[in-house]
């Protein structure tokens, strides 16, 4: 487990506050669209590679492809995996950089699997209680979400940097 390169001690750097955190929540998600997008022109060219759609436009069912099992779970595969890669090597996805956030244990280190892995399956959940989840950070003092709760992780607001 290596500890994450900051300018000071991961400790010493502010807790972040519910609005930066929903503005690179709103990054990512840009960010994802254009995932999906690019799976799913992936998972069409395979399906119809594989299952040879008919190409006549009347009868053209693309419902199996987008529809089915199989393209779900390859989305989630690939929105989770957004999150576990940016999360793991660097502490940061696009969004978390644009608005200066980091993630980490609260002792400065990169998050475990284990730590990923909690915090993809409550971070959605605390969006999908109205926002509850993230809502809930302004009556705490140490800020923390469901998610940071669970996952005993932290984001903080890196500074800015200075010009030389």
């Amino acid at each position: 487990m290596s500890t994450l390169n900051t300018p000071k001690s991961f400790t010493e750097l502010p807790i972040a506050g519910v609005g930066p955190r929903l503005a690179a929540l709103v990054y990512d998600l840009l960010i994802l669209m254009g995932l999906m997008v690019i799976y799913g022109f992936i998972a069409m060219m395979v399906a119809s590679t594989v299952v040879g759609l008919n190409c006549q436009p009347e009868t053209m069912d693309y419902n199996p492809c987008v529809g089915g099992p199989i393209f779900q779970l390859g989305a989630l595969v690939v929105i989770t995996g957004y999150y576990f890669w940016s999360w793991r090597a660097a502490g940061q996805t696009v969004g978390m950089r644009a608005w200066r956030l980091l993630l980490a244990s609260p002792n400065g280190m990169q998050l475990t699997w284990r730590q990923c892995i909690l915090r993809a399956i409550v971070a959605p959940l605390s969006i999908a209680c109205l926002g509850l989840g993230y809502f809930s950070a302004w009556a705490r003092s140490d800020k923390a979400t469901w998610h940071d709760l669970i996952s005993e992780s932290q984001v903080r607001v890196l500074p800015k940097k200075t010009k030389q």
